[in-house]
């Protein structure tokens, strides 16, 4: 039986002796193959030096013949160039010594050198000869031919002579046999040299034919070790497990007769035995584990069964609570849309707060719902940072002076102002921590601060301290604060009020966003919480958007078709008024079977449908409609109290359009039948309902005669003259609008809204100008609306014009000074009021009437203006009351 361990390090012996032998033999070829080709280069190299040497005797012999024929001193130079600048055969002997040639070689070469030298000196003869017959001076001479000395009988003879005798002595029988004397040597150095080459080149081929050999019976060798270490790993290693693989493929924990039969090497005959020991345990711990499954399936579905009854609850709880705050909420609306009196609309608002409030603590419960099923969604949006805290900040501040409280925020200077990260809930979480420092706070006052902890790239990280002056929390209940429905203590449920889920919330979202948040305490001095949050900074700055508070319905949806389907008696009703007021002919159901009736026989642009429904619900009823109208189905949306997760995505899948909550959000409501009936080229539906000091009159006598300088009989001719050209311009327009002729209809528009600036008619003006930027838009879906309305505000001009126009005579000036102060101590005194009161509506009354407050107060009518926007309404109040001493008495006029 052997080893693992014995195997793997026989296996790397195998592994080990192959490679050493593979690093011989390659070693080997390699040596032999370079020895072959430095062999080859050799004999090659060899043969050029020989032919070089060769070739360079056959030159010099050449120029010098042809210089003692020609007499041409170019042969000469030649000559002497090649043997003292190329110098070939003294180059060729130096590298036959550098590559270390035999003595037998290098003593042929001295010879064929040392004829070559005395062939030289005959040379030289011939040249002087040559030189001396045709007079050239020695220092004419190459030095070489000029050092050679003639014999003083070759001195005598006459030009022709030594001329001959130069040619003579290159081309007689003793020249030739010198120059035998140089070549034989060479050639028998040539000769020598190849058959040495030749045998260097044999025996390296036959060393690399020996190492190709080795090579091949290396190659056997490994082969058969492989071999051997195959058959090892298969005997000992891979039929074991193909044995254990083919019995554990059948394996099966009921079967209790499986077992591996111990085979192989020593370590998979212990896992054999191991496996057969185990599985036996395992078949003990199955029943206990089946038993554990059973119960933890009951469990489950017991847990399942309180989770969905929680779900279902919830959703029975929102629809049930929502469907009576809908009706609530609705004639809300519609009630702020008729005329009310002061005390009313003070009731009104009381009742919308007290709704909203109840609708705050439901969808607080619905938030924790949704965090704790980990379905809440944040969203990552840009946003004004600075923006959302001046407007929260702004709000608590009048709280907070209602209460005799300070209150005062802090942004850092490093604070990046726009920011990208989910606006909603950082309001959600600091207007929480706000409202509960006003709630337990009566001495002091609260203040909010935040900072910079740090910045990495785009990436920030913000600290959001709110402190207060409250009553402070006790230190044994800190750990328990941010529990679900916990408080301080049990009396402050009773004092306090609230659910007790507030905090838990704002602890589960901060957690959702990556953040911190904790608190520090003293019983009787207050808390401050700390909030930090990861942000990012903005991709761009946001555009604002506002939301109106209070709103009113113009007739925008005139001649479209609607079917509202609503159980509740009351919903429907309040709906149906609503939808009029829209200018929608709507017609109602009461139940899904009678809204799939009234579908098949009339057509609607829109159906609203309800989704809870007894009988036949929502869902099913928008299917029927789809199945049954086709292609032709209306847009229908979605009405339901139910504002739990998954609500959206089930109407959608039924096929509706779109989904809204309940209570109804008019302006909710307003952009999604703009956004259905494809009626976006529609201006503002929502308009702000203007206060009684706000609204717009059809005719304004102080403006008017102000502009004239008070004149009241040019005014009233200038009336007159209005009467006269426009009283027939509604028509005018029509006709022009009828022909096609929009640019000369927005020239006739943009003339009467600068006449009705002029004598005042605020109605007719706004009129003009909202008609005139319609057809400039090309808006043509709210053409007639606004022409209906422009002829509406005409017509109620010149009636305005008409009854003014008679009671004005003479050259008289301006209504009375004592009705002007009179009128200027009204406004003041309403706004002393609101700011009394804490109301936030005085910075709206402050701005409506600006010019009136900057023409009674120019000095100080700046710091009033600044004390107002922040909400310092206690001193403006004060400031007031200094420059208006009636005030101070009671006494108004």
């Amino acid at each position: 039986m052997i080893k693992q361990s014995t195997i793997s390090t026989l296996t790397m012996g195998i592994f080990f002796f192959i490679a050493v032998l593979l690093a011989c033999s390659i070693e080997y070829m390699h040596v032999s193959i370079k020895d072959e080709q430095v062999a080859e280069q050799r004999r090659t190299e060899f043969k050029q030096l020989g032919i070089d040497l060769a070739k360079a005797s056959d030159y010099l012999t050449e120029e010098a013949r042809k210089y003692s024929v020609t007499r041409d001193a170019v042969h000469m130079y030649r000559y002497w160039e090649e043997i003292n600048i190329t110098r070939t055969r003294d180059n060729v002997i130096e590298r036959l010594g550098e590559l270390n040639s035999p003595d037998e070689e290098l003593a042929f070469l001295a010879e064929a050198k040392k004829n070559s030298d005395l062939l030289v000196n005959t040379e030289r003869h011939s040249m002087r000869l040559l030189l001396e017959a045709e007079h050239a001076a020695e220092q004419e001479m190459p030095p070489e031919v000029a050092s050679y000395q003639l014999t003083a009988e070759e001195g005598r003879l006459s030009p022709e002579e030594k001329l001959a005798k130069a040619r003579e002595i290159m081309f007689d029988d003793k020249y030739d046999a010198d120059k035998r004397s140089i070549m034989e040597p060479i050639a028998n150095f040539q000769t020598m040299m190849n058959q040495r080459l030749e045998a260097e080149l044999t025996a390296a081929r036959e060393r690399t034919t020996k190492a190709a050999v080795l090579q091949i019976v290396l190659a056997v060798i490994i082969i058969c070790a492989i071999a051997l270490l195959i058959r090892i790993l298969f005997i000992q290693v891979s039929s074991p497990i193909n044995h254990y693989t083919e019995n554990l493929k059948v394996f099966m924990l009921q079967n209790k007769s499986i077992s591996l039969v111990p085979e192989g090497s020593q370590e998979l005959r212990l896992l054999a035995q191991t496996f057969n020991e185990l599985y036996n345990s395992f078949q003990e711990e199955l029943v206990k584990r089946k038993q554990a499954e059973e119960t933890m399936k009951a469990a489950k579905e017991e847990a399942e069964m309180a989770n969905n009854a929680k779900s279902e609850f919830l959703a029975h709880m929102s629809h049930e609570i929502r469907t009576p705050l809908n009706t609530i909420n609705g004639y809300q609306y519609l009630l702020a849309n008729t005329q009310l009196g002061l005390k009313q609309s003070k009731y009104l608002q009381n009742l919308g707060k007290a709704a909203k409030d109840l609708l705050e603590i439901i969808n607080e419960i619905l938030d924790f719902s949704k965090i704790e099923a980990r379905k809440l969604v944040l969203e990552r949006i840009d946003f004004d940072l600075y923006e959302l805290l001046q407007d929260l900040c702004g709000v608590m501040q009048v709280e907070a002076q209602r209460k005799k409280l300070a209150f005062d925020y802090e942004i850092k200077p490093d604070v990046p102002r726009y920011v990208k990260g989910d606006k909603t809930r950082i309001k959600q979480i600091l207007l929480n921590l706000l409202s509960n420092g006003l709630k337990f706070t009566h001495t002091g006052g609260l203040h909010v601060l935040v900072e910079l902890l740090s910045q990495q790239g785009r990436q920030v990280s913000l600290c959001f301290h709110v402190t207060d002056t409250g009553i402070g929390i006790p230190q044994n209940r800190m750990a328990q604060l941010f529990e679900v429905f916990t408080q301080g203590d049990a009396s402050t449920t009773r004092k306090y009020g609230g659910t007790g889920l507030g905090l838990a919330i704002c602890r589960k979202i901060v957690d959702l966003m990556g953040g911190e948040i904790h608190v520090e305490s003293t019983v009787g001095k207050g808390s401050t919480f700390c909030v930090r949050l990861q942000l990012e900074l903005a991709n761009s700055i946001p555009a604002a958007v506002s939301e109106p508070e209070t709103i009113k319905f113009e007739p925008v949806f005139t001649g479209k078709q609607v079917l509202l389907v609503e159980d509740n008696d009351i919903n429907r009703q309040m709906t149906k008024e609503i939808l009029t007021c829209l200018g929608f002919a709507a017609d109602t159901a009461g139940s899904g079977f009678e809204a799939v009736k009234l579908a098949e026989m009339r057509y609607y642009d829109v159906i609203l449908m309800d989704i809870r429904m007894p009988r036949m619900d929502g869902y099913e009823a928008t299917r029927r409609i789809r199945a049954d109208k086709g292609e032709q189905t209306p847009p229908i949306i979605a009405l339901s109290a139910d504002a739990v997760e998954g609500t959206a995505e089930k109407a959608k899948e039924a096929g509706m359009a779109g989904y809204l909550t309940k209570p109804l959000n008019p302006a909710k409501l307003l952009y999604m039948l703009k956004k259905i009936l494809g009626m976006e080229s529609i201006g503002d539906i929502i308009a702000p309902q203007p206060t009684e000091a706000g609204k717009c009159s059809e005719l304004d006598l102080a403006i008017g005669l102000k502009r004239i300088g008070g004149k009241q009989a040019v005014y009233r001719e200038i009336l007159e003259q209005f009467v006269l050209h426009h009283r027939n311009d509604a028509e005018s327009l029509a006709k022009l609008l009828a022909d096609s002729q929009t640019e000369a209809a927005r020239h006739l528009l943009h003339t009467i809204k600068g006449i009705a600036a002029n004598i005042g008619a605020d109605c007719l003006k706004t009129a003009a100008k909202e008609f005139g930027g319609v057809l400039q838009e090309q808006k043509q879906q709210a053409v007639s609306w606004q022409q209906k309305k422009f002829a509406a505000a005409l017509a109620s001009t010149i009636a305005a014009v008409e009854a003014f126009a008679a009671t004005l005579d003479g050259e008289a000036t301006l209504p009375s000074q004592a009705a002007e102060n009179a009128e200027n101590e009204k406004l003041s005194l309403e706004l002393v009021v609101l700011l009394d009161s804490g109301d936030a509506e005085a910075k709206n009354f402050f701005e409506v009437h600006k010019q009136y407050f900057q023409a009674l107060m120019p000095a100080e009518y700046a710091w009033l203006q600044h004390a107002i926007q922040t909400y310092s309404f206690d001193e403006a109040a004060g400031k007031i009351r200094e420059l208006l001493p009636d005030f101070s008495k009671g006494s108004f006029r």
